[in-house]
């Protein structure tokens, strides 16, 4: 009876909002697509674009005595391409990154690599995933709040500037995430584990958030079905990713999958407490400096904690427990070019449903906060979204900032930055009436089942 009810309400808001998501799945994906980067993009971006464009031209994984310009007079060639142990060269990337570049390749059928079908594909894919993240928040808030917190992920955060920018890791990790935040409002459990398929895909070691959740839904509710629907389809795709690195590496391993850069600093990060540190203080590449809002907000989500539906929750203890273990395997640093946090951006989409849910409940000053903070991360996010020169060198990730320096170098945009900044504020203050209502009032207007989106 419990789900049929969620069944019910569910289909009513998706009759509801399908204008909605239209609307924001287009925006979302023309802003994208227009900022998407067509040059400059960091090597590991690029070499998976080369990937995809050679399984779809040329039907082979493999590159043996192909020479590549770009990367062979690099330093740094063996981070992307190697001679595997079935001895060929391939280019070592995760395999998710390169399958989902590979039907825009098909349809532009191009003779020689440009970057743009995958920055098209990056676009899109994280257009749905702020659909999806749009409907999981819709689960327990009102239109304009779900709208609100939708466009705040979508438009304030490295969201933008890093896995709209590019086919990245992260461009299938948020979005994997977001169907996770869905499946989890609606007690969709095969879903959850559909959405830890692309995690596992995408980055092996970020299954962790969907083990650690399911664990937490699992406990809670005493049902250990939970636990088996949201674990058997990564389970299952377990196999298919071990004959991927079989085929492409001649190793049964899905290390290989991650290059040979990718734990080179291993040594110095792991139980290193200044690169767990960096994570979310480091100027250049911190969670809590392009993301203020979640320390402004961190005061109400600890007082609601137990308020809060409990996926959302434990889905940011997941999340958190994930941002623990990447900063323990991978030095902080992401890459480059970079701009805004890359290795933070699972943790701000497993942490955006509890905060957003956080959100509709603050008052005082965090309240009055809201308004100008997202305007300075719409600010300082849109600048280095369309400005692909923006970014820093990695290097200076821990003492600069790519915002602040970029300011420096180009004293005339501070004002036209500064207009952005107070127009926006207005606009957001504005706006805050309907995005803010009170517990009572949502609930008023928007009544739901008792344990709504929560295990049972």
């Amino acid at each position: 009876m419990h789900k049929r009810v969620i069944s019910a309400v569910a289909g009513r808001w998706s009759r509801a909002d399908r204008r909605t998501e239209l609307l924001l799945l287009a925006f979302c994906f023309l802003v994208y697509a227009v900022t998407a980067a067509r040059s400059g993009l960091c090597r590991d971006v690029w070499t998976s674009n080369y990937a995809s464009w050679q399984l779809a031209i040329h039907h082979t994984p493999y590159i043996d005595g192909v020479s590549i310009p770009e990367i062979d007079d690099n330093a740094l060639r063996w981070v992307w391409i190697q001679d595997a142990p079935n001895g060929h060269t391939v280019i070592t990337r995760a395999p998710a990154t390169v399958i989902a570049g590979v039907p825009a390749y098909l349809i532009s059928g191009s003779d020689s690599m440009t970057v743009l079908p995958a920055a098209l594909t990056a676009a899109l894919l994280t257009a749905v995933a702020v659909v999806l993240m749009h409907r999981a928040l819709r689960s327990s808030l009102t239109q304009w709040q779900a709208l609100a917190g939708a466009l705040a992920f979508a438009l304030t955060t490295p969201v933008w500037s890093v896995a709209a920018n590019g086919i990245w890791p992260q461009t299938i990790t948020v979005l994997g995430i977001a169907i996770v935040a869905r499946a989890a409002s609606t007690e969709q459990w095969w879903w959850l584990g559909f959405g830890g398929i692309l995690l596992l895909w995408a980055r092996p070691h970020a299954a962790v958030i969907v083990a650690v959740l399911a664990v937490l839904l699992a406990w809670r509710a005493r049902r250990l079905g939970i636990l088996v629907r949201a674990g058997l389809p990564g389970l299952v795709s377990l196999p298919l990713l071990c004959l991927w690195t079989h085929w492409v590496y001649g190793s049964w391993s899905p290390m290989p999958l991650f290059g040979a850069g990718a734990f080179s600093m291993v040594r110095q990060s792991l139980f290193d407490p200044v690169n767990q540190a960096a994570m979310w203080v480091s100027a250049d590449r911190g969670i809590l400096v392009y993301t203020p809002v979640l320390l402004a907000l961190l005061p109400t989500l600890v007082r609601q904690w137990r308020e809060l539906p409990r996926w959302s929750t434990d889905l940011v203890l997941a999340g958190l427990a994930y941002t623990v273990i990447q900063a323990a395997l991978i030095s902080f640093l992401g890459g480059w070019p970079v701009y805004g946090y890359r290795y933070g951006l699972e943790f701000l989409a497993c942490a955006t449903p509890a905060f957003a849910f956080s959100a509709a409940r603050a008052t005082g000053w965090a309240r009055r906060s809201l308004a100008p903070l997202l305007a300075v991360q719409f600010t300082v996010i849109s600048m280095g979204a369309v400005f692909e020169r923006a970014a820093l060198w990695r290097s200076n990730a821990w003492t600069d900032n790519a915002f602040l320096e970029a300011m420096g170098r180009g004293a005339p945009a501070a004002p036209v930055l500064a207009l952005v900044v107070a127009v926006s504020t207005f606009l957001l203050i504005r706006w805050r009436t309907r995005m803010h209502v009170t517990p009572d009032a949502t609930a008023a207007r928007m009544p739901l089942p008792a344990g709504a989106g929560q295990a049972r």
